[in-house]
């Protein structure tokens, strides 16, 4: 993997493969201005306040966000808004009205980096897992792309398009990483999320108690193997 951030640029155009979001701005990317300029953030809700991590600056992170608030703007917007990264690095872009359209305007490698807005000096790498093991506290933002885990311990995810909805399921269920989901969430069903480097997270009730979901604390669970994944969209 590069170890910076790359961007390659395609022509934006109508995404209509896998797309879900987690209601709410806490678990996608956004475009605002910064200093004068527009840039991905990701805004961290911690029991202490909410901070932005802004992306740190780069010819990588310029390129993505030109071609992000250009498809904002083709879409109809001011350039600014949410956008997510899915597993397989794909830009998408989704309209900020409620008809559903969204727009793929490229691809990125390498990690994308973001200033802790709690610290001065630390830098945010969602790709690094380095000493995390499965059901540890995740101590980053809690951000992807959400898929289930029904309550017969198979991974799905839920497509929703104008017919309705539907579920859809990998070429293979991973035994590992549905074992690993168990450990956390040990029945019933689960929801959890992938982010650009294939990191899983999900989240628990502090100690185990019932509670809004909005205040359940994000752990890791594992990684994913591409051979049992879904398969890459276009």
């Amino acid at each position: 993997m590069p170890k910076k951030l790359i961007f390659t640029a395609s022509r934006a155009r109508t995404w209509k493969g896998r797309y879900a979001r987690i209601p709410g701005d806490r678990s996608v990317f956004h475009i605002q201005t910064f200093g004068g300029r527009w840039c991905p953030v990701v805004l961290w809700h911690r029991a202490d306040g909410v901070g932005t991590c802004v992306a740190i600056d780069g010819p990588g992170v310029r390129q993505l966000t030109d071609a992000i608030t250009a498809a904002k703007r083709q879409l109809g917007g001011t350039g600014g808004g949410s956008f997510q990264i899915n597993e397989f690095g794909q830009v998408l872009v989704p309209a900020g009205d409620a008809i559903g359209r969204r727009l793929v305007v490229g691809e990125v490698s390498g990690p994308l980096l973001f200033k802790d807005p709690f610290a001065d000096d630390r830098v945010i790498d969602l790709s690094d897992t380095a000493g995390l093991r499965c059901g540890d506290p995740w101590p980053k933002p809690y951000v992807g792309f959400p898929y289930n885990l029904n309550k017969r311990s198979q991974i799905y995810f839920y497509r929703m398009d104008a017919e309705g909805g539907g579920s859809v399921y990998p070429r293979a269920q991973d035994t590992d990483l549905v074992n690993a989901l168990r450990m956390i969430r040990r029945f019933g069903a689960a929801r959890f999320v992938v982010n650009h480097a294939g990191v899983v997270l999900t989240k628990r009730p502090p100690d185990g108690r019932t509670s809004a979901e909005e205040k359940w604390e994000p752990v890791f669970v594992g990684r994913i193997k591409p051979k049992c994944w879904f398969d890459k969209e276009t």
